[in-house]
């Protein structure tokens, strides 16, 4: 049984666009008007209409049902919960740029975020650049020193980025201790919290 949907160059060309993503994110939870649209997102009728119309012309977006209403018949839309996006019906010429187009804006994005919270602590900030143990480390922090007392200490912020000489047995280890942790991170959400950006890359590379 088909789980998953294989987005054709014209799906891609929508379901790849940020400013599209809230949309989209909104008719995967359920079949929505373009009403519904409308309110959630903050337009008028005629802008929710015309871009759930976009959807529906491709087939990302599909009338899962009409209820029927006084004056005329309701349309629900509903878009599938999951696809995949071959990066060979996209415009980009190599699986790295295509991979860079969508996580650099958000890592751009990310330490965006970062950068404002940390200017509230101290106006002037940089990189510490050490060598420990013969491997060199980068560390964020102000004139003072690495910023480990809002990194490690009680303050919900922390932004880093290091190195580890890893057996292959604990760098699998490593590994699914991180999942694990993106897991209980997860049960821990509410609703009308504010919202923090977590994002984890653990890759293998050559030593510097």
């Amino acid at each position: 049984m088909t789980t998953h949907h294989v987005a054709t160059s014209r799906q891609a060309a929508l379901l790849l666009r940020p400013e599209l993503r809230p949309l989209l994110n909104y008719l995967m939870q359920e079949a929505r008007s373009a009403a519904d649209v409308a309110r959630h997102l903050h337009l008028t009728l005629g802008q929710a209409s015309y871009q759930v119309g976009k959807l529906q012309a491709v087939g990302v977006a599909v009338i899962e049902r009409v209820d029927a209403r006084a004056g005329r018949p309701v349309k629900r839309y509903r878009v599938p919960g999951r696809w995949f996006i071959p990066y060979e019906v996209t415009d980009e010429e190599t699986l790295e740029g295509f991979w860079l187009s969508q996580i650099g804006p958000r890592m751009d994005r990310i330490a965006g975020f970062a950068a404002t919270q940390l200017r509230a602590h101290s106006p002037a900030w940089g990189l510490w650049l050490s060598g420990q143990g013969g491997q060199s480390q980068l560390e964020i922090g102000d004139a003072d020193g690495p910023a480990r007392n809002i990194f490690e200490g009680d303050e919900p912020l922390m932004l880093t980025i290091a190195g580890l000489r890893l057996t292959e047995p604990n760098a699998r280890r490593l590994k699914r201790l991180l999942l694990e942790f993106v897991k209980e991170g997860g049960a821990l959400e509410s609703p009308d919290a504010p919202h923090y950006t977590l994002s984890l890359m653990f890759v293998r590379g050559s030593a510097e």
